[in-house]
């Protein structure tokens, strides 16, 4: 958190860029560049309904910007002017979900305000703390912001960081967030899918790694198509399929319109653009509808 910079913007307190240089480039005009390029490579797909929320990869913009990059496609321009950012924590161990005490968000693309209002009313509620350290360090919310930049221009953000929890932990944590989901805001969680590999601690297999991965992965996309939380956080449990935002995508299932069913937008791996699937990271975009 950045105090004196923060004054002469007219913010108290700012949660200043963590990964920026590491995660995505840290100077503007070349993150503005990449993005953009991204952007335009991503198709622009015809949904029935109207949009009311993505999963989005957290990687280094290389390996997953063209996964992100499809999901934030489709909601350029869509009149969105809220964003809740759901997202795990790498760094510190808590139980429920973390806000970040802070009145904004800073990129190299600028400063986003946080809305303090709902933050205020969400901490009146159970499992809700206040940790600006739980925010500090994390890159799986902060990389989801720069896109959020490019593609809605003005917003606010609610900035969410999800520490253990469990499904009734979930489902108290989506409670107050689906009064928030008033068409012009969008609810996204960040994660990225099986981690694979020693370093990972996770070999379920050692043949056909590709297509295993595949399959693992899209057992779990099914369930989350139909937001089946229950069964999604079941088939994790079972499978150890090591999806690191599982608790985020939790509350994102809980929290969506019962009417809401999601669509696969693009899967890539760490390994297909490596060529070494001895380690890899798989990324899901994936957006979710509702009825009219």
């Amino acid at each position: 958190m950045n105090r004196k910079s923060s004054e002469a913007a007219g913010y108290r307190v700012i949660r200043e860029p963590a990964v920026a240089g590491q995660f995505y480039p840290g100077d503007a005009k070349e993150l503005r560049g990449m993005i953009s390029k991204f952007l335009a490579e991503a198709p622009k797909q015809k949904m029935d309904g109207r949009i009311v929320g993505l999963i989005s990869p957290h990687a280094g913009y290389v390996y997953s910007g063209r996964a992100a990059a499809c999901g934030y496609k489709m909601i350029e321009g869509s009149g969105f002017t809220r964003a809740i950012v759901l997202a795990p924590s790498h760094h510190v161990g808590f139980r429920g979900a973390a806000l970040p005490g802070a009145d904004a968000y800073r990129t190299p693309l600028g400063v986003v305000p946080i809305d303090q209002a709902a933050c205020r009313e969400l901490l009146n509620h159970k499992l809700y703390t206040e940790s600006p350290r739980a925010h500090g360090p994390e890159h799986s919310l902060e990389v989801q912001i720069p896109f959020l930049q490019a593609v809605l221009k003005d917003f606010t953000l609610i900035p969410i960081v999800i520490g253990q929890t469990n499904m009734g932990d979930n489902t108290l944590i989506a409670a107050p967030l689906k009064k928030l989901l008033d068409g012009k805001t969008i609810i996204i969680a960040s994660s990225d899918f099986t981690h694979y590999g020693y370093n990972f601690g996770y070999l379920p297999f050692t043949d056909n790694i590709k297509d295993k991965l595949k399959w693992l992965d899209m057992g779990a996309v099914e369930k989350i198509q139909t937001l089946d939380a229950e069964g999604f956080g079941a088939y994790v449990e079972r499978t150890g399929a090591t999806i690191c935002g599982h608790g985020p995508i939790g509350v994102l299932l809980e929290a969506l319109p019962k009417s809401a069913k999601g669509t696969l937008l693009r899967y890539d791996t760490s390994g297909d653009l490596t060529g070494d699937f001895s380690s890899s990271v798989s990324y899901v975009s994936m957006i979710f509808t509702a009825n009219k």
